[in-house]
């Protein structure tokens, strides 16, 4: 039983470690992410909404969107690092409730999942603002930075 409470442990702060590590390594390399899968943050359009030609109705339309999105996320981004902290505070004890560890485990993990459905329920709904030929600037210009970047 001891061995199954130190490979939980070593498995559970290996995963809180990652997440801490990959929320500290946000930004560019989410952008390439979500950009390979044929989605556009919102920042990539604010910034080039000029060459790409974003009507004041486009612009109206997705700041909608990313008000509606934060309004969704924000007390998830609020709630959750409290419940990382409780959960690294679980792990960090000599002897683990497995039980509780699992289930906060549980919790920052249905956490992490809602952030990230509303996240994708904004990209799509932002893309479907856009038009064909708005894509298509934007594929082009993807591309060619993303080959530039491997």
């Amino acid at each position: 039983m001891n061995c199954a409470k130190v490979v939980l442990a070593c498995f559970l702060i290996f995963w809180v470690s990652l997440s801490a590590a990959q929320n500290a390594a946000r930004g560019e390399k989410d952008h390439r992410e979500v950009l390979r899968m044929g989605l556009y943050p919102p920042d990539i359009l604010m910034r080039q909404q000029q060459a790409l030609g974003i009507s004041s109705e486009q612009r109206k339309d997705i700041a909608a969107l990313v008000q509606d999105f934060q309004g969704k996320v924000t007390e998830l981004q609020w709630a959750m690092p409290n419940e990382q902290q409780k959960l690294k505070k679980m792990l960090a004890a000599s002897n683990i409730d497995s039980e509780a560890a699992l289930a906060q485990a549980a919790q920052v993990l249905k956490m992490e999942s809602e952030f990230k459905l509303a996240h994708f329920e904004l990209l799509i709904a932002i893309k479907n603002e856009l038009t064909d030929e708005q894509i298509n600037i934007l594929d082009k210009a993807i591309q060619r930075r993303l080959s530039a970047q491997d």
